[in-house]
């Protein structure tokens, strides 16, 4: 009997989780890239970056940074120092025009230039564990999430000198089981996928916990394995749902704007993504999206925008 009382809460509160918004698919998509090892192709996608004049960079699990003009077409590919034991998950750029790579399996962060040439990399020697998201603040100090033995984010000045770490693993309502995706909101705080919890969490710089959006689930605004991240500029944000296959669009509050996507190799359609961006540089701002198991890109108009 009790069982069966529990089962009924359960559906009830699935019920009153799941939102009236549909999903949609992608609109105005264009495809960059598609499988292979060859230059201008992929293999398995998952780190991207919006960059100026509507260009983007990717990196996949052959160790390759390739940058990309508006029309899809290839102006750079260099290599990472080393990749071997694993490909990095995210990149950022850097108010100087650097790109922030963080270097998930040897536990660092790698800056480079935009063509590839290595500037410095610092946190090899403060307790990075695997290096997930990564964003740049306002003051020009950097935040990382982090997860092995231990789930925390790190935050550095912009020269790579440790200011604090905070964050724990744990259940509780600011705590963490594998952070994911992390972004800068406009508004100065810290948005992080909270992945193994299946949520987004919002902080001060600091660490105190003020926000949760979402819980497990497969309704509109649930998330089943959210990965990656990013700011709208209107204080809205996207984020990527791997096993859900699709991107959600939510209000500052963290009301659901609209869910666009669906499982499937077609066009507009996602399959297992791992990475999200948001390109502001062009007269309407879009939608980058690393279309992992697809091993290409896609672009798109923003979900929710009318255009």
């Amino acid at each position: 009997m009790r069982s069966r009382i529990w089962l009924l809460a359960l559906l009830l509160i699935n019920c009153c989780v799941s939102s009236s918004v549909d999903t949609k698919p992608l609109k105005n998509v264009e495809l960059i890239g598609g499988p292979g090892r060859g230059v201008g192709r992929f293999f398995q996608p998952r780190a991207i970056e919006a960059l100026p004049q509507q260009q983007c960079i990717v990196i996949d699990r052959s160790g390759r940074a390739q940058r990309f003009d508006v029309a899809g077409e290839l102006k750079d590919v260099w290599m990472l120092p080393e990749w071997s034991a694993g490909h990095p998950i995210d990149l950022c750029s850097t108010s100087e025009g650097t790109l922030l790579v963080a270097d998930t399996h040897y536990m660092r962060i790698i800056e480079f230039d935009i063509d590839g040439n290595e500037v410095r990399r610092f946190g090899e020697d403060v307790g990075l564990e695997l290096v997930r998201g990564i964003d740049v603040a306002a003051d020009g100090s950097i935040l990382v999430a982090s997860y092995g033995e231990l789930d925390r984010i790190f935050r550095f000045d912009r020269h790579g000198q440790l200011m604090k770490v905070w964050g724990e693993r744990g259940d509780g309502p600011g705590q963490f089981l594998r952070p994911e995706g992390l972004a800068i909101d406009v508004d100065g705080t810290v948005l992080v996928v909270d992945c193994g919890h299946h949520r987004v969490l919002r902080f001060t710089l600091d660490g105190e916990h003020l926000q949760t959006i979402g819980a497990p689930g497969r309704a509109a605004g649930q998330f089943d394995t959210p990965f990656d991240i990013d700011t709208v500029g209107d204080g809205s944000f996207v984020v990527v749902d791997k096993a859900g296959c699709r991107v959600q669009r939510f209000r500052a509050d963290g009301s659901l704007v609209a869910v666009v996507g669906g499982t499937g190799r077609r066009t507009g359609q996602l399959s297992e993504p791992r990475g999200v961006a948001v390109s502001r540089t062009g007269p309407v701002p879009r939608l980058l999206i690393a279309d992992t198991g697809n091993h290409r890109v896609v672009t798109s108009a923003i979900p929710g925008e009318s255009r």
